[in-house]
């Protein structure tokens, strides 16, 4: 199914048509021919834009199927010689 799409003039003339159209799914505005922005409900956005997590939190997500704790050995540096 084709995304909706309404020029950015059509937009700034009539904004409430633009907002019922967004009800049905995401509005792509285009300008000179080009997509440059998105409407959306918040509620559909709160929903797909959640804040993003680090490498760490995803991977130490809990419903992980790989549960099995891993404990790398700690690295030693005390023995390394500095060169300057």
């Amino acid at each position: 199914m084709p995304l909706a799409s309404m020029t950015s003039g059509d937009f700034n003339q009539n904004p409430s048509k633009a907002k019922k159209a967004a009800n049905d799914g995401p509005l792509v505005i285009t300008e000179h021919g080009e997509a440059r922005y998105v409407l959306v409900r918040y509620s559909d956005f709160k929903d797909h834009w959640r804040a993003s997590r680090s490498l760490y939190d995803a991977l130490n997500h809990a419903d992980s199927p790989f549960d099995d704790a891993f404990e790398p050995e700690r690295a030693s540096f005390a023995d390394r010689d500095v060169t300057l």
